[in-house]
């Protein structure tokens, strides 16, 4: 196949997986998994509305979200260092805050790690395997979702595809210019997420194989310092840096039973791979390599290993299987191709072939089936109150949008706040400057604040209340729920 050819074939399937993208890509962020994407969203709002500090991330919730709960007045938001939202900001910064843009920009890294992963396959398996690869990831319902949402996932999965990539090239040939590329992708991959990590065993596998694990631990050694340099860095605001050590096994639940149904059954056999794909994922599991080489052996070992460590985060979580689709692609387009290869002791191929089709097929069918809900916007009333919010309240109000502790309607009414009420809202008026009180219901807490407050905004959706106007004094027989 000339080279022409193949670039061809490449582009048509980064064009497909574009294009399947655009599905509801100017959908508010109030779908699936809302809450997570609207503070990765506010870290770029607030780069415009305060100033362009990548070093002082800033989201709009002011609640305590620390190990050591203490509340954060400042809004810190200290997960990863915002590489993400520094790409998205000149769009933002040129054509306006948009939603749109931090879908676009996630967009546009998926297709870059479907450009990686083809040339990753084509590397350590062959071109038609390489190729169906980057079929399969383009087109994975759930890949096809999470891939256009703001999060920074997909960010982080092409710096760590890229990592993947060019470690290796360096690792076999020791050139100048793979060093530079593997030590930038490296640094930024970390830099994003600490579980780039678990993209390094098959790199760690690789150096052994090529007897340069020496020369690959000190490049690591040097790779890992921006982040610890990070890490160290936010240790000055432990208020703006999220409790994380439940994401281990805070629920005891990891290798119980639960955990094998949850991680194999519901994520990676039906939401990711669509049942009939988890078949073709585990013929290629236990392929035995041509060339000799176990590195996605090793690879999706190194993923199982990340499911077990992060036990409770991969159960609580769907997105956290993020990592795992770049691997699954590849040892599913290769369990696909083993059986329209066929063996001896197989049936014949006609049967073999037609088995593959349908397998491979069901697992789109499947996988969209259990995905398409996701697209959802789940409750539209807090897009509409939020936006309600932000044309009649002044532009420094501090607001009180209870919502479960979910910040996805805090962040509608693009005001910093509290998605919850911590405590008593009169403490919050004293202590942190609470002004406005929005609900999308008439629970017995929007009643209590109703019956002490005036409301500027009251119909039968939601809502909006001024904590400034007592309407009623407090007192004993009325307290507050």
């Amino acid at each position: 196949m000339s080279i022409l050819r193949k670039f061809f074939l490449l582009g048509l399937i980064i064009l497909l997986a574009f294009v399947l993208r655009l599905w509801k890509i100017d959908s508010p962020i109030a779908d699936w998994h809302s809450w997570r994407q609207a503070d990765t969203a506010a870290v770029t709002r607030n780069f415009i509305k305060h100033g362009f500090n990548p070093f002082l991330p800033k989201f709009d919730d002011m609640s305590a979200i620390s190990e050591f709960p203490v509340a954060n007045p400042l809004g810190f938001r200290f997960v990863e260092f915002p590489v993400y939202n520094i790409f998205v900001y000149p769009f933002y910064l040129f054509f306006g805050i948009e939603d749109m843009y931090h879908r676009l920009v996630s967009v546009f890294f998926s297709l870059g790690s479907t450009a990686v992963l083809y040339f990753l396959v084509k590397k350590y398996w062959d071109q038609t395997t390489a190729f169906l690869s980057a079929l399969t990831f383009a087109i994975l319902p759930y890949n096809v979702f999470f891939s256009r949402t703001t999060l920074p996932e997909p960010t982080f999965v092409f710096f760590s595809l890229s990592m993947m990539f060019f470690s290796s090239e360096w690792i076999e040939k020791n050139t100048k210019i793979n060093l530079i590329l593997a030590f930038v992708f490296t640094s930024i991959a970390f830099l994003i997420k600490p579980w780039a990590i678990f993209f390094y065993l098959p790199l760690l596998y690789l150096s052994l194989k090529k007897k340069a694990l020496k020369r690959f631990l000190i490049f690591s050694c040097l790779a890992f310092l921006p982040f610890i340099f990070w890490r160290l860095w936010i240790l000055q605001q432990p208020e703006g840096i999220p409790a994380s050590s439940w994401l281990l096994n805070s629920d005891g639940i990891r290798f119980r039973p639960a955990f094998w149904w949850w991680i194999v059954s519901e994520r990676m056999g039906r939401e990711i791979l669509g049942a009939t794909g988890l078949v073709l994922f585990t013929l290629g599991l236990i392929l035995k390599p041509k060339n000799g080489n176990y590195f996605f052996h090793f690879w999706a070992l190194s993923i199982f290993l990340y499911f077990a460590i992060f036990a409770t985060g991969n159960v609580r979580h769907d997105y956290y299987q993020v990592l795992f689709v770049p691997v699954a692609a590849v040892l599913l387009s290769a369990g696909f191709l083993k059986l329209t290869r066929g063996e001896n002791n197989f049936v014949p191929r006609i049967f073999t072939i037609s088995l593959a089709l349908i397998l491979y097929t069901l697992s789109i069918y499947f996988g969209y089936k259990e995905v398409k809900g996701l697209y959802q916007i789940n409750n539209p009333v807090i897009v509409e109150a939020g936006k309600k919010a932000d044309e009649i309240l002044p532009k420094d109000a501090i607001v009180l949008a209870p919502y479960n502790g979910d910040s996805a309607f805090l962040y509608q009414t693009n005001r910093k706040g509290f998605p919850f009420v911590p405590t008593s809202i009169k403490d919050l008026i004293a202590d942190f400057g609470v002004s406005y009180y929005i609900s999308p219901n008439y629970d017995d807490k929007t009643n209590w604040v109703l019956r002490h407050f005036y409301a500027i905004e009251e119909n039968p959706k939601f809502v909006i209340v001024d904590l400034t106007k007592v309407k009623k004094d407090f007192n004993d027989k009325d307290l507050e729920p």
